[in-house]
């Protein structure tokens, strides 16, 4: 990614060497994975948390404080476990990019929420996993580790 003064400007795939290797094209990015300045700076991105104030399909929303939106959130869960029990806590670690904030360790069970919910009592997880191995081994080798998302710090910037 080029970013100058904080900002996105492009990002640009592996433009050096040769682009045949043994026959097989370049390597370069995927399209999403260049359509992330796009992500970042879409005008229908959330940035901060809303809290829906119409009945249900109406997209009547209104911006509540991070606060309100952890109490919120901390209220429905103890809510769920009492009435429901833990299991009725699912963590899907599998959607949007792979990583972030909430998801920064692997496996899934590593993450920041799921030590939370662990504290909590445990949770729902799930069973079989991607085919994800190679891929998180071969990410080592090629960034260094395999998540990528921002710090922790971006939400206290809000």
């Amino acid at each position: 990614m080029h970013v100058v003064d904080g900002e996105i400007k492009y990002v640009e795939t592996d433009n050096t060497g040769d682009d045949n290797y043994d026959g097989l094209h370049q390597v370069r990015a995927c399209l999403r994975g260049r359509s992330m300045r796009r992500r970042v700076y879409n005008p229908d991105r959330l940035k901060y948390p809303m809290k829906r104030v119409g009945a249900r399909g109406e997209g009547k929303f209104e911006r509540i404080s991070w606060e309100e939106a952890y109490d919120i959130i901390a209220t429905n869960m103890q809510r769920l476990i009492k009435e429901y029990g833990n299991e009725s806590i699912y963590l899907n670690y599998g959607t949007g990019t792979l990583g972030g904030t909430m998801t920064r360790s692997w496996p899934p069970g590593n993450t920041l929420v799921a030590r939370l919910m662990n504290c909590c009592g445990g949770y729902l997880n799930h069973y079989g996993d991607y085919s994800s191995a190679q891929i998180a081994e071969g990410l080592n080798y090629t960034y260094g580790g395999w998540a990528d998302g921002n710090s922790p710090s971006d939400i206290e910037k809000q």
